[in-house]
C-alpha cells in the first residue's frame, strides 16, 4: 500500500509509542550485557530544491541530529569497527555517511556536522567528480545536481571529513564485469581518493548497497585493494562481536519517524541477521560468530 508521507509518518510515530515499553527493556537488557547494536545512516543529498526520495532538507537534516545527539553517541565507522571486533557495546552508537558527493553537501551539510564535531565518512563516485558529469539517477528524472570537485574532496579531507570509495562511475556490482572494470571501479578509485585527500581511504560502499547488487568477486576486489571494510545499505544494526569487515546501513529517510524508529530499536528489525553472504575468510580478520541469544521480539 502507497500512504502519503504524512500518513506513513503518523502511523509509524503511533507504532514506536505503543512498542515502548518493550524498547526500553531491550534497552537495558543490551547495556547490561555490553551488547547495544551500532546503527549506521547513509544520506545522499541535502538541499533546499530539487526534491526526491534520496534528498532531504535542510531543516529536517539538522533534526536528524538534533534528536540522535540527545539520545544516542555519534561514533566514526573506525569506533563502531573497534567495538565489532572487541565484541562489547554499552551505549548505543549512531554513525553519519553519506554516499555519490553532492556538491550541495558543502553548502550546509558538511559545514554543520565540522562545526558540531560529529564525526561523519563520505563515500564518493569518482568519475562525477573528474567530469561533472551529472549522476545518471538524477538524470532518470529529469534533475541535474553538480557533484563535488576534487578541491571539495581536499577541503573535507582538510576538515576532518573521513573519505571513502563509491566506486569510479556508479555501476550495479551484482551484474557481470570484467577484472578490469573491477579494477577501475575499486583499485583505481582507492588509488585517487587517497591522493585527492590525501589521508588513507580504509572502506568501500557499494552503489545500490543491497544483496543483489553484491557479489563475492567483487567483495574479494575490495579487499585485495586494501580497503578494511565495505558497508552496505539493505538496513540492518551492527552487533558488537560480530563481523567487523562488513558494516550495515539504514537510510536516513525524510521525516522524524523512520529514523527515530530504527534508533529506539524496533523490536521487528533486531533479530535479522545481515543479508550479505560472503566469504569472510578471504577478507581480514575478524570475529565470526553472530551474538549467540539475539532479542526476541
Amino acid at each position: 500500500m502507497n500512504l502519503p508521507p504524512f500518513t506513513k509518518e503518523l502511523l509509524l510515530t503511533a507504532y514506536r509509542w505503543s512498542t515502548r515499553q518493550r524498547r526500553l527493556e531491550l534497552a537495558r537488557e543490551f547495556q547490561m550485557k555490553g551488547t547495544y547494536p551500532a546503527t549506521i545512516l547513509f544520506y545522499h543529498r541535502v538541499a533546499d530544491v530539487g526534491q526526491n526520495s534520496w534528498t532531504i532538507n535542510q531543516e529536517n537534516f539538522k533534526r536528524h541530529l538534533d534528536w540522535i545527539e540527545k539520545n544516542s553517541k555519534f561514533a566514526s565507522l573506525e569506533d563502531i569497527r573497534k567495538s565489532q571486533m572487541n565484541g562489547h557495546r554499552t551505549v548505543p552508537m549512531v554513525g553519519i555517511t553519506f554516499d555519490d558527493g553532492y556538491k550541495e553537501n558543502c553548502d550546509f551539510a558538511i559545514p554543520h556536522l565540522i562545526e558540531r564535531r560529529i564525526p561523519c565518512t563520505y563515500f564518493v563516485s569518482t568519475h562525477f567528480v573528474e567530469t561533472g558529469d551529472p549522476f545518471p539517477h538524477d538524470l532518470a528524472i529529469g534533475q541535474s545536481s553538480p557533484p563535488n570537485s576534487k578541491s571539495d574532496i581536499a577541503q573535507m579531507a582538510a576538515e576532518g571529513i573521513t573519505i571513502g570509495a563509491h566506486s569510479h562511475t556508479h555501476p550495479d556490482f551484482g551484474q557481470e564485469m570484467s577484472d578490469h572494470q573491477l579494477r577501475t571501479e575499486i583499485h583505481d578509485v582507492r588509488k585517487k581518493l587517497q591522493d585527492w585527500s590525501q589521508q588513507p581511504v580504509l572502506y568501500f560502499a557499494f552503489p545500490f548497497g543491497l544483496a543483489k547488487n553484491i557479489t563475492q568477486r567483487a567483495i574479494d576486489f575490495v579487499f585485495d585493494a586494501g580497503f578494511e571494510c565495505f558497508v552496505s545499505a539493505a538496513g540492518g544494526h551492527n552487533w558488537p562481536g560480530f563481523d567487523a569487515n562488513h558494516l550495515q546501513r539504514v537510510h536516513g529517510d525524510p521525516g522524524m519517524a523512520a529514523v527515530a524508529n530504527w534508533l529506539t530499536l524496533d523490536p521487528r528489525k533486531l533479530s535479522s541477521k545481515s543479508k550479505i553472504i560472503y566469504d569472510r575468510e578471504k577478507g581480514p580478520s575478524c570475529p565470526p560468530s553472530y551474538p549467540s541469544s539475539l532479542p526476541k521480539a
